[in-house]
């Protein structure tokens, strides 16, 4: 494991402006409050508080979820991965948190070290089962996208939300780079994949090149009464706010 997130770290570092580029600024962090936040490049994704070390772009569902949630703390809450940013603030503060990762050689319902194993194509929990969903940076790695938020439709409580980030690009529409025939991974054009806490550099597939101009339709065509883009700025030097879907059932 070890070994893996060193692969992630020293990819990430290779991405940085030259030092002497780098900007410090004092911020308010949504999970640990008052710090210092580096901006190693000027995007959210490479700003990061110095206090607890998440990147702003994990940050960014934080300011939302409270919008949401209005004090309630009392919500039952499904974020779909079992570490991060997202999902410490959510422990701290919601009494009913349910977590997991997909693990594709693992029966799905199951639980793999401790994890309970969920593919969000196909969930084993009842209709209505929460009151908000969570994820970030998830998305992109689902085979079929629109099957998997007609699963969080379905298991989000009426009046439920859905608060997800993934990777948004200003095209068209969303491109689709890979799909799954005869149980083969085939890519439409060049190979792309990011990285993985759990499985290292280049270890993640990447399905979709998801559209900043047509996401909030692809989330709506499942169901959802709405859905839009929140901009989310935490850090004067972040560049660019960070965009986060938030959907309503």
């Amino acid at each position: 494991m070890i070994t893996k997130r060193l692969s992630s770290i020293f990819r990430y570092l290779g991405w940085t402006e030259p030092f002497y580029k780098w900007k410090i600024s004092k911020d308010n962090c949504p999970l640990c409050g008052p710090s210092y936040f580096i901006a190693l490049r000027k995007n959210p994704f490479m700003t990061r508080c110095l206090k607890c070390k998440a990147n702003i772009t994990n940050l960014s569902l934080i300011p939302i979820i409270n919008e949401y949630a209005n004090g309630n703390f009392n919500l039952s809450v499904y974020e779909l991965s079992s570490y991060g940013s997202t999902l410490d603030y959510m422990r701290s503060k919601f009494k009913n948190v349910t977590i997991s990762e997909y693990f594709p050689r693992i029966k799905t319902g199951e639980i793999h070290n401790g994890v309970l194993n969920q593919d969000v194509q196909q969930l084993t929990f009842s209709d209505k089962s929460f009151d908000f969903v969570t994820s970030n940076q998830v998305f992109e790695h689902v085979e079929n996208d629109l099957k998997g938020f007609s699963e969080v439709y379905r298991v989000l409580k009426q009046g439920g939300a859905f608060i997800f980030g993934v990777p948004l690009y200003d095209t068209e529409k969303t491109i689709i780079k890979a799909t799954i025939i005869d149980g083969k991974l085939v890519f439409n054009g060049e190979p792309e994949f990011h990285d993985s806490r759990l499985d290292g550099a280049n270890s993640a597939p990447v399905f979709y090149r998801h559209s900043l101009n047509d996401i909030c339709e692809r989330v709506k065509s499942v169901g959802f009464s709405n859905a839009e883009l929140k901009e989310v700025t935490i850090s004067k030097n972040q560049g660019e706010p960070q965009l986060v879907i938030f959907a309503i059932k």
